[in-house]
């Protein structure tokens, strides 16, 4: 995969391999990073008390960081999904990839504030956004690339690339919903993203790898 011959005229040329290989290490740091929402006591001697204050006080946050671990998993499926299709890459589309990875690396940051902060409704707004954007990527991505058949096979099955598009547009559809439910219960709005593992079991949406 990936060793496809450039489109006639293009000059600039890269295997999809450079692509899969940064976005794997960015997707794997990013995960990692999540684990940063959580607090520990302060440095010192702690006792036993101060310890099991501060571990009931964080393990509030434990739903909220397997919620996120569990998108940026979805994202990264998402993401091998589409490259399982993808044979060649072009200039355009490796801005659209290194647009995807940034904000990726900006969801712990997004997901720390928001789990600091869960009752307001700027950070689960921002969190809620963040998501938007990268399903709006997500979706330029595939789109792009299946455009014409520009860096996919030409013999793709035109379902892979409708299941594809429903994808990214769902994720699109429960980012929006979590955005419209931040303004009435900032708390409860970022549960709207269970939702999303719980649609891509339908299968329309389950990729056949065809």
């Amino acid at each position: 995969m990936g060793t496809a011959p450039p489109p006639s005229g293009e000059r600039f040329f890269m295997t999809t391999h450079r692509i899969e290989s940064l976005s794997d290490c960015i997707f794997a740091f990013s995960m990692t990073l999540l684990v940063m929402t959580f607090t520990f006591p302060s440095a010192g001697s702690p006792d036993e008390v101060e310890v099991v204050r501060v571990f009931l006080k964080e393990i509030a946050k434990f739903d909220r960081y397997v919620l996120t671990f569990a998108l940026l998993a979805i994202l990264w499926i998402t993401h091998h999904q589409q490259f399982h299709h993808i044979k060649r890459t072009d200039r355009r589309f490796l801005w659209i990839q290194i647009a995807i990875l940034m904000f990726v690396v900006m969801v712990p940051f997004t997901a720390a504030w928001m789990a600091a902060h869960s009752h307001l409704h700027i950070t689960n707004l921002v969190f809620d956004v963040n998501l938007f954007i990268l399903g709006l990527l997500f979706l330029l991505s595939w789109f792009y690339a299946t455009h014409r058949t520009r860096l996919v096979d030409d013999n793709i099955d035109r379902k892979v690339v409708a299941r594809g598009m429903a994808r990214s547009l769902l994720a699109c559809s429960v980012a929006v919903l979590a955005m419209a439910l931040s303004f009435y219960h900032p708390g409860w709005s970022n549960y709207a993203f269970i939702l999303t593992p719980l649609l891509l079991f339908l299968k329309p949406l389950r990729d056949t790898a065809k």
